[in-house]
């Protein structure tokens, strides 16, 4: 019997049938299960990025081409887990093959819409690192919160006040007696009226004497010589004791101002004293305006405050280690290497209200060195149902010491409506309409942030309202604003900027409230006044007739002086030559 052999196939149907299997394994495992999985690790990775929770509502994946969809990515705002910082309506992205399978995540195009920034959840998120300094926003919020000044009262601004009226009126007390001393010794060598009353007595008898020959006329000239003698002494003392008197004179009037002004003196510094403290009021603008600038803030430095902590966050991540490569690692990879996560091209759709904004992204990555380009972004827009005209452009980059960057931005025509300042049951602002325009740069080196900019507006209507009569000061003033232009300075860590504003509107409610202070205070001052000025008045009453004794003896001296004067030698001399001529020519006549 012929036996026949059996060849067995190459192709095994058992094989094939378990190839099929896994096959559609891996297409339900597709479709069931990795949209999960990639949702899970994608909240987890971005979660660590965003320091605090992420939610992402559903993923979606697709093969040709290779990319992803996200729909409803919430990310956690860590200093208040109550709200979110950023939410996405929608992303999708599409991925480099080729840079995946080199280990690399190169995204070619990711486009971003319905993007909202700091939007309420509906439970707080878990949040996994605390910022790294506090928010100074609800300082400023509770600053008016406690608005109430007080005034010191009168016995604490006498008891700090120093008084000058009292030590002028000293001082003028003690040189009065001392220079009423002084003129008095002055006095003693003062020739009295009765010796020059007895001088001008013989000197009118010496003149009007009728001389009978030239003997009695030389006689008569000796006599006279004896008295100029006396005559210059006394004229000499007298000069000298109308300069003191004259200077006493002068120093007590000086004294006598002194005391005369000092009231007004002491009650200026009683008022300086009585106003408000002004440690705070400089910061008006700041206290009013300042939680709304934040806000804003979070649009303009949107790229800053949210890009840029994730982007270094990344590049801190450290690899979990294989223990299978354990030993001596060489890394092949070039400096100029591609980076191993790079997002070539990115547009993200910015909502606000019923505006959306497009902003234009380039090359976000966190190893700019290795790409050698920073990441830019850019946004225009014109003629919005929010604004004219609005410009907004700027770079950053990763380096060795952080992160450097650089931002301008210019809007134009922003219609403001009912916007809440404050909101506190002792002060409330609100604005009511306004056109708002701002321009500005900003810098960044080494994660510090540096520069500032201009909010400028116009058509301004307020309308504020307090409780307590000081925060009524300030609520009366805003109203009356129509036009205010701020001027911040932004500083501090890229993650939590510091904003300082300034604006005429410190000074004018500053002057507003210390002009307030001093109403209240004028009965106050009006104590100090009068009793300052019953002691100025008492003490220059009372030493009036002391003055006019003193401007007396001046008086006295300059007359005694003038007298002293009129008996001057050429003068009596004159006339002793005329009666000599006299009798000479009634000797010759006769002879």
């Amino acid at each position: 019997m012929e036996q026949r052999t059996v060849r067995r196939s190459a192709f095994r149907w058992q094989g094939l049938l378990a190839f099929i299997i896994i096959l559609v394994l891996l297409v339900a495992f597709s479709l069931l299960l990795l949209n999960s999985i990639l949702k899970w690790t994608m909240e987890y990775n971005l979660g660590q990025l965003n320091g605090a929770e992420v939610n992402i509502a559903e993923v979606d994946h697709h093969w040709s081409p290779l990319g992803l969809e996200l729909t409803g990515v919430e990310l956690t705002d860590p200093a208040a887990p109550m709200q979110n910082r950023v939410v996405v309506g929608r992303l999708s992205a599409t991925v480099n093959v080729e840079q995946l399978l080199l280990g690399r995540i190169h995204l070619e195009e990711v486009v971003s819409t319905g993007i909202r920034v700091a939007q309420p959840r509906r439970s707080a998120g878990e949040v996994y690192q605390l910022p790294s300094a506090d928010s100074v926003a609800n300082e400023l919020r509770q600053q008016f919160a406690n608005f109430e000044l007080n005034l010191p009262s009168t016995d604490e601004v006498m008891s700090r006040l120093q008084l000058q009226t009292p030590a002028a009126i000293a001082k003028a007390r003690e040189q009065l007696e001392a220079q009423q001393t002084k003129l008095a010794e002055a006095k003693q060598a003062l020739p009295t009226e009765e010796k020059i009353k007895s001088y001008e007595q013989q000197v009118k008898a010496i003149t009007e004497a009728d001389y009978s020959n030239p003997a009695a006329l030389a006689r008569a000239q000796q006599e006279f010589e004896k008295l100029k003698q006396q005559f210059e002494q006394d004229r000499a003392a007298v000069l000298a004791f109308k300069e003191v008197a004259s200077e006493s004179a002068d120093t007590i009037k000086a004294l006598f101002a002194e005391v005369r002004t000092a009231p007004a003196r002491d009650l200026e510094r009683a008022k300086q004293l009585m106003q408000l403290n002004s440690e705070g009021l400089s910061e008006i603008t700041a206290v009013i305006f300042g939680e709304q600038v934040q806000q804003w803030s979070q649009y303009i430095l949107l790229a800053y405050e949210q890009l840029a902590p994730m982007l270094a966050r990344s590049a801190d991540v450290e690899p979990v280690a294989d223990e299978r490569a354990q030993g001596d690692w060489v890394e092949f990879a070039a400096a100029s290497a591609p980076p191993s996560f790079l997002i070539k091209h990115a547009v993200t759709e910015f909502v606000f209200g019923e505006t959306q904004v497009e902003v234009d992204w380039q090359n976000i990555t966190h190893q700019h060195a290795q790409l050698g380009q920073p990441t830019t972004f850019r946004a225009r827009g014109e003629n919005s149902n929010l604004w004219r005209v609005l410009n907004l452009n700027g770079e950053l980059a990763l380096t060795a010491d952080g992160v450097d960057a650089r931002q301008q931005w210019q809007v134009q025509g922003i219609q403001l409506q009912h916007l809440a300042l404050a909101e506190s049951q002792q002060f409330a602002a609100t604005i009511l309409s306004t056109l708002l325009d701002s321009e500005g740069s900003v810098a960044l080196r080494d994660s510090q942030l540096s520069g500032g900019g201009t909010v400028r507006l116009a058509d301004l209507a307020m309308q504020a309202s307090a409780e307590n009569k000081w925060a009524n000061v300030v609520a009366q003033a805003l109203q009356k604003l129509t036009h205010l232009d701020i001027q911040t300075d932004v500083s501090g860590a890229m993650t939590a900027p510091v904003f300082a504003l300034h604006s005429d509107l410190d000074r004018q409610l500053g002057s507003a409230l210390q002009s307030a202070a001093l109403d209240q205070a004028e009965t106050q001052l009006q104590g100090i006044r009068a009793d300052l000025q019953a002691q100025a008045n008492g003490f220059l009453g009372d030493s009036e007739q002391d003055f006019n004794e003193i401007l007396a003896l001046v008086t006295d001296a300059e007359n005694r002086e003038q007298r002293l004067q009129s008996l001057l030698k050429a003068k009596l001399e004159a006339q002793l030559e005329d009666k000599l001529k006299d009798k000479l020519k009634g000797f010759l006549g006769g002879g």
